[in-house]
């Protein structure tokens, strides 16, 4: 899980480092209105990745609990060989629907390049043609994402984790780094784009060709069969809502302030948020190493979900009381060198608040997944759906009355409910998580409590209290970390049960040159 972990951080890591080099340079050679146009088609881009219909997280979880339930107590051999089959039956049809929808949405794009260069042109001032065939070019990018986005998926369902973040730090450098090595020829858009997209179809031939080697019939559309697919869709569907409405909760703030409060108090609020949401990616890389590991795991060795949270949901509170307790010492400081004196006083206080709620965010990442990860994405999407309009309204009121720190205040409240909800509903769902969930949630109240405590208070007295109760639910993190290890514990399962022996026709697969057992463990 650790080590997981830690490849799909440096798989993230690596790219953002290449933006920060690249992005400077770019703007230096191509101009701030070109480069404002390529941030939008960055953007257009990141938003059509959504329209894969949720089957890019919905075939991980299927898969994954195909290869889970192979060899499971009381299947044969046979039935063992068959069940891993149907994961190209199933994951093949996905990533041609998946490609299908690419090649239909990229079509409208290229279709609309002319009224959509017309708008780019007006927001940078970029010439419309040039602006029409970089979109022209970006248009091709479309299903070349959405059917290595399935790829990556089959791959993921089998912990390689290794190799998929080695492709996605490559094609994530050549995001940003390959524009570089075509401006010494052409300042224009369209090669740019144009070289962003090569990096792409390298990336697509690097996930295609290990998820070949994993699944092999998934060049054999022959072998694919007749696989119930709709529970995939159905799936699918869910996460496809979960997608749409996260994202709403995640910016309706910054709208509603924007209409409550001038422009200026907005970036008060919007600064420190856009700093500590960045710190999501370390509780996304630990969940996308569990998502696949739960779905394995849920069918052959139900008790090891309780593993996974005691060990995934503690490691992510010691990271985030840290992080928490780095804020409160220093993070007016930070604010003050980063951007004056001035800014600091604004909104410091609004930092705080919202590192409370990005504690409760990061603690809510683990039980999200291992609901999803047994099949209830509906649960989640649900949960969101009352959510929001609660959540709304409770934003406005208090926006309204105290702006930037009451639009924290109300973000770090949903997030604070929405741990809870997870946490109590996940037992019912996963039985044998009860009681992890409830050391969990005590655990992240009292943080939380003592958070809140020393904002009420203020001042030196209000930071010794945070710290102090903080402390002290660190140290019982800690010592449950160090004395259970329950992240070694999740290997048992995969240590006891060995792969199944497969029929003669249907080779065994493979993973880093050993067989792989039921939940496919990327060991070295």
């Amino acid at each position: 899980m650790l080590r997981n972990t830690l490849w799909n951080l440096l798989g993230e890591g690596l790219p953002m480092a290449a933006a920060l080099l690249s992005i400077p340079l770019l703007i230096s050679a191509v101009g701030m209105e070109r480069f404002g146009a390529l941030t939008l088609i960055w953007a257009l881009l990141g938003y059509l990745g959504v329209l894969d219909l949720g089957l890019g997280r919905s075939l991980v979880q299927v898969v994954a609990d195909r290869i889970g339930h192979a060899g499971g107590p009381g299947e044969t051999p046979e039935e063992a060989g068959q069940g891993l089959a149907n994961t190209a039956g199933i994951a093949g049809p996905a990533i041609a629907l998946m490609g299908a929808i690419g090649i239909l949405t990229g079509g409208a794009v290229a279709l609309g390049a002319g009224l959509l260069a017309d708008r780019f042109q007006l927001e940078t001032g970029t010439s419309p043609d040039e602006i029409r065939l970089s979109l022209l070019v970006a248009a091709a990018i479309v299903p070349i994402a959405l059917i290595s986005a399935g790829l990556r998926g089959v791959l993921e369902a089998h912990q390689r984790f290794r190799p998929i973040s080695l492709v996605r730090m490559t094609v994530g450098v050549l995001n940003y780094l390959s524009p570089l090595f075509v401006l010494p020829f052409s300042q224009s858009l369209v090669p740019v784009i144009a070289a962003i997209a090569v990096g792409r179809f390298i990336g697509l031939v690097g996930y295609g060709v290990l998820a070949v080697g994993q699944v092999p019939d998934l060049l054999r559309p022959g072998r694919w069969g007749r696989p119930a697919l709709r529970g995939l869709f159905t799936m699918s569907a869910w996460m496809m809502l979960n997608n749409l409405v996260g994202p709403a909760m995640l910016y309706a703030d910054r709208f509603i302030l924007l209409s409550l409060v001038p422009a200026a108090m907005v970036a008060f609020y919007t600064t420190p948020f856009e700093l500590l949401s960045r710190l999501m990616v370390i509780p996304g890389a630990l969940s996308l190493a569990l998502f696949p590991l739960a779905s394995s795991l849920f069918r052959r060795d139900p008790p090891a979900l309780g593993r996974i949270l005691d060990a995934g949901g503690h490691l992510t509170l010691a990271v985030f009381l840290a992080m928490q307790a780095a804020t409160i010492v220093g993070g007016e400081t930070a604010l003050e060198l980063w951007l004056g004196p001035a800014f600091a006083a604004n909104s410091a206080s609004v930092l705080s608040i919202l590192m409370l709620g990005v504690f409760f965010n990061a603690t809510a990442y683990v039980p999200n997944t291992l609901i999803q990860s047994v099949g209830r994405v509906d649960v989640t999407a649900r949960l969101q759906l009352v959510e929001l309009p609660v959540y709304l309204g409770v934003l406005w009121l208090l926006a309204e009355r105290y702006g930037a720190v009451g639009a924290a205040a109300a973000w770090s409240l949903r997030t604070a409910v929405d741990c809870g909800l997870l946490l109590v509903l996940l037992p019912r769902l996963a039985p044998g998580t009860g009681t992890v969930a409830l050391t969990i949630g005590l655990r992240a109240l009292l943080a939380g409590v003592a958070g809140l405590a020393g904002l009420l208070v203020g001042g030196p007295v209000g930071a010794a209290i945070s710290l102090t109760g903080l402390l002290a639910v660190g140290l019982g993190v800690a010592g449950r970390l160090l004395r259970t290890r329950s992240w070694e514990k999740l290997a048992a399962p995969l240590r006891k049960n060995r792969a199944v022996p497969l029929p003669a026709a249907l080779p065994a697969p493979r993973m880093n040159g050993q067989a792989i057992d039921g939940a496919a463990a990327d060991r070295p």
